[in-house]
């Protein structure tokens, strides 16, 4: 139903106005707890908040430390499959960084960080309040800003659930350019949990491997959203020169599903 709604909401071009009264409605039911956070923690500079409404949720205290959990995971991923040290390392699709500025105090210095997104505004953000890495601007299509087998470790986080099929494409082999031989990736998706978001019609395409794309704005916004279906996402990585080390399937928790993760090695072949 929710699907049948945005698509009308999109087709009468009410989709921004939809989405600043949603901005509003969420900055002034988090105030509260808001201006608690910054009281409680006044050296900790947060991004606009529409920065944080775009790329991820409008409570601080989640953007923060919620931002440093996931940067914790991610290298325990990593930690896996690699000794982590003398390593270049890429956030793919950093946003205004909520996970990106945590990286420099989990790893040792002996570590370089890096960050790229197709916004500026998030990049200039990220320049101006992140320290110890290094940031990059690239768009929505390839190419990156960096040589060829140049990073050990790259991750990014809900970057292909907004990306159409051509996207994927073109950013799987540009991904497999930048990645050191045995290089690790870490990504995220939409998969089976995702299902119940979609019409009947959009199901029996996704059970038959097809990804499915939902094109309410533009491509790369958060109301673009595709759906991988795992056969699909393993076919890409076959395709493009990768191993899957790990997929993890998402879970429901909270009433909310959770993305599929991905741990992929570049192919020594």
């Amino acid at each position: 139903m929710k699907v049948l709604i945005k698509k009308a909401i999109s087709k009468l071009s009410l989709l921004n106005l939809f989405e600043k009264i949603n901005f509003y409605r969420i900055k002034f039911k988090n105030k509260k707890k808001n201006t608690i956070f910054l009281k409680k923690y006044p050296t900790i500079k947060m991004p606009n908040d529409y920065f944080m409404y775009e790329t991820f949720n409008l409570d601080y205290h989640k953007v923060y430390f919620g931002g440093k959990e996931t940067a914790n995971w991610i290298i325990n991923h990593f930690q896996k499959y690699m000794d982590f040290s003398h390593k270049n390392i890429l956030d793919w699709g950093c946003g205004s960084g909520r996970v990106l500025r945590h990286l420099p105090n989990i790893i040792n210095k002996t570590n370089k960080v890096f960050g790229t997104d197709y916004n500026k505004e998030y990049t200039n953000w990220c320049k101006q309040h992140i320290e110890n890495v290094t940031i990059k601007e690239n768009l929505l299509s390839p190419p990156l800003q960096f040589e060829e087998n140049f990073f050990d470790a790259i991750y990014g986080i809900s970057i292909f659930t907004h990306l159409s099929e051509k996207m994927h494409q073109l950013w799987f082999k540009e991904l497999h350019r930048v990645t050191k031989k045995s290089g690790i990736i870490i990504l995220t998706t939409h998969g089976k949990c995702f299902r119940n978001k979609l019409t009947k019609k959009e199901q029996k395409k996704f059970d038959a491997g097809l990804l499915i794309e939902h094109t309410f704005k533009k491509e790369g916004n958060r109301l673009y959203a595709s759906y991988q279906p795992p056969t699909f996402f393993k076919q890409l990585c076959k395709t493009y020169g990768f191993d899957v080390l790990e997929h993890i399937a998402g879970s429901i928790k909270n009433h909310k599903p959770q993305q599929d993760v991905w741990i992929l090695q570049k192919n020594t072949l």
